[in-house]
């Protein structure tokens, strides 16, 4: 089998980006049936003003967008996000490719994340999706790249690309653990996995000794330029939109609380989201009259951190069977069942698409246990390790189904990596 399909397949991408682009051209109504305002009141004040002032949600994707709206209007986001969603084909290709997949599957892998109806509906919302899955693939694609051309040039647009990652969503900092032990420090990384094997009593090398801990200078130069580069990025892009290099958003903590208080294993339950007990737990600490969802917003951060940290201390128990519910909660259908339900209708339709749509998870879990002997691979790992950490914040602290859609993508796309080590 070889790679013969690529072009093939580079004409159907450039004919998807073509189709899509005329539809946002054209339909350049915005989804008002989910629109996150605070991206969007970001967003249009840095097009107004070249900054934003709210301290609440992460900037990198609303001064996107606020670039979108002082060059075009509203009616440029469709069309601006037709290019992300373009992008996001070409680094699936890219990583499919750098997994070893080819011919038919890789076609069909394309294809299927074409598809996805979220990844398309997500043109026309106000929602950073997209942009996250784009930036987590990016992520995934250079640090295979760099893993296989080891020089400056990976290793400046890996820097790029989590610098950028880190503006849309700051929770995945934890991703850089993974990066830096698996690209940068390979013999680390080779020497952990023995200790691990030996564990388990596999096949142990008995060569290997305390030396294999050493990487050799130009891993420990390029780690650094990495780390460099990423907090340059990190830092221009905050000081182009908040005008200091450091910003981290409050909506941290707020949702620490939100999934961390004697109200929120009910709401995670019923509304798919702890959020909504906010009010009922601020209350019951007297802090009353507080019942607008601005209101909330506004509320100190810094107390919403200090409400958290004293629940969790007084009720550890509580806190780990919230854990388990978030969990059930970021990998269950997001859909809230309304009355007089039929599955022949439009709301059984959508039933059926939310329940279809939580499938990648589960299939993708099946992969992992079919390719178990490889699990510890470098590339698998990888993975498995960026899905992990990019969860862990959510359980730690508040879940949504939503929240997963960015890893339905990637699970997707290893699924078909998966196969292929399987056929």
């Amino acid at each position: 089998m070889s790679y013969s399909t690529i072009p093939k397949i580079l004409i159907i991408i450039g004919g998807i980006l073509f189709f899509v682009f005329i539809l946002a051209s054209f339909n350049q109504n915005i989804d008002t049936s989910f629109f996150v305002s605070l991206l969007y009141n970001d967003a249009n004040e840095f097009a107004q003003t070249g900054t934003i002032t709210s301290n609440f949600m992460p900037i990198g994707y609303s001064g996107f967008l606020g670039l979108c709206i002082a060059n075009g209007g509203t009616n440029l986001i469709p069309v601006c996000q037709s290019l992300i969603y373009f992008s996001i084909l070409l680094c699936a290709l890219i990583f499919l490719i750098f997994r070893g997949v080819k011919s038919q599957k890789l076609l069909f892998g394309i294809l299927i994340t074409a598809i996805h109806p979220v990844l398309f509906l997500n043109i026309w919302r106000i929602h950073d999706g997209n942009a996250t899955v784009l930036l987590l693939l990016g992520l995934l694609v250079a640090c295979l790249f760099a893993e296989r051309k080891r020089n400056f040039t990976s290793t400046l647009i890996l820097g790029v690309v989590t610098g950028l990652l880190l503006t849309v969503r700051i929770n995945t900092i934890l991703l850089v653990l993974p990066v830096l032990l698996i690209v940068y420090f390979p013999k680390i990384f080779e020497y952990i996995i023995s200790l691990i094997n030996k564990t388990f009593h596999k096949a142990y090398s008995q060569s290997m000794n305390e030396n294999i801990i050493l990487d050799s200078k130009n891993y420990y130069f390029q780690a650094i330029s990495f780390m460099v580069v990423t907090i340059l990025v990190f830092a221009v892009v905050n000081i182009s939109i908040k005008q200091k290099p450091f910003y981290f958003p409050g909506h941290g903590f707020y949702n620490l609380f939100a999934g961390s208080n004697e109200f929120s294993s009910r709401y995670l339950l019923s509304d798919f989201s702890g959020e909504n007990s906010l009010k009922e737990a601020l209350s019951a600490r007297g802090y009353t009259g507080i019942d607008k969802f601005e209101e909330r917003l506004i509320f100190p951060s810094y107390t919403y951190k200090e409400l958290a940290v004293e629940f969790i201390k007084e009720h550890p128990i509580e806190y780990i069977k919230l854990a388990g519910i978030k969990i059930f909660t970021l990998f269950r259908p997001g859909y809230h069942m309304v009355p007089d339900f039929s599955w022949i209708s439009p709301e059984g339709l959508k039933r059926m698409t939310k329940i279809l749509l939580a499938f990648p998870f589960f299939i993708w879990f099946y992969f992992i246990l079919r390719t178990r002997a490889n699990f510890l691979d470098k590339d698998n790992l990888l993975i498995f390790l960026v899905v992990f950490l990019y969860i862990l914040p959510f359980i730690l602290a508040n879940a949504d189904p939503r929240y997963r859609f960015p890893l339905d993508i990637i699970m997707i796309l290893d699924c078909f990596s998966r196969y292929r080590k399987l056929s």
